[in-house]
């Protein structure tokens, strides 16, 4: 009897210790805090709302040390859509789907301390495409760049491509992030910084 209970016993402190192990792991993989960090070590963010992928650096500059170190490449449209398609050749991040973000996209990056304004910039695009409607600038005055520093450190103060716009007519569009505008009628031989992007 005495041995049955000590046997028992036994079992019932090696099931409980079982239950903690599980608990201590499932609180570690479900820590938020500890999720950032780890993806803050990365040179690739996810945005948690659309799941898409971006580089936290410009084309251009390097991540090192949670910093983006250099300085950002100014790029044709061209070069851009060729510098993009030389990062899938290679797997860049172990990606190979990177692309040019669209402008609705790449507007969204826009972070200001007072928000956007109401009013929008109603943006046409390829023929077969639908136009699309954006914020056109930060409301009152704000802190630049206006991007989300700690997702996107060391962001230049200058123009990013996207990869919408008109070819028929010939203008591309853009997002400023010294102040958050949108560049309406870029030319294809302007020279902008790139930050590209891949879907989940």
């Amino acid at each position: 009897m005495k041995k049955s209970m000590l046997a028992r016993d036994g079992k019932w402190k090696a099931a409980a210790l079982v239950a903690v192990a599980l608990l201590a792991g499932c609180d570690q993989a479900a820590s938020p805090k500890e999720q950032a960090s780890a993806q803050a070590s990365t040179a690739v963010v996810v945005d948690a709302a659309t799941g898409l992928r971006w580089l936290r650096c410009a084309l251009g500059q390097t991540w090192q040390g949670g910093r983006c170190v250099g300085e950002a490449e100014a790029l044709s449209l061209m070069d851009a859509q060729e510098r993009v398609q030389a990062l899938n050749t290679k797997g860049h991040e172990g990606i190979s789907q990177w692309r040019l973000p669209t402008i609705v996209e790449l507007a969204a990056l826009r972070r200001c301390d007072h928000g956007l304004v109401d009013e929008t910039f109603t943006l046409e695009l390829s023929p077969e495409r639908e136009p699309v409607t954006v914020p056109r600038w930060c409301a009152r005055e704000t802190s630049v760049p206006t991007i989300d520093s700690a997702r996107f450190p060391d962001t230049p103060l200058r123009k990013f491509w996207s990869g919408s716009g008109s070819e028929a007519a010939q203008h591309f569009y853009a997002v400023d992030f010294s102040n958050a505008w949108i560049g309406q009628n870029e030319a294809a031989e302007a020279t902008h910084a790139v930050r590209p992007v891949a879907d989940r």
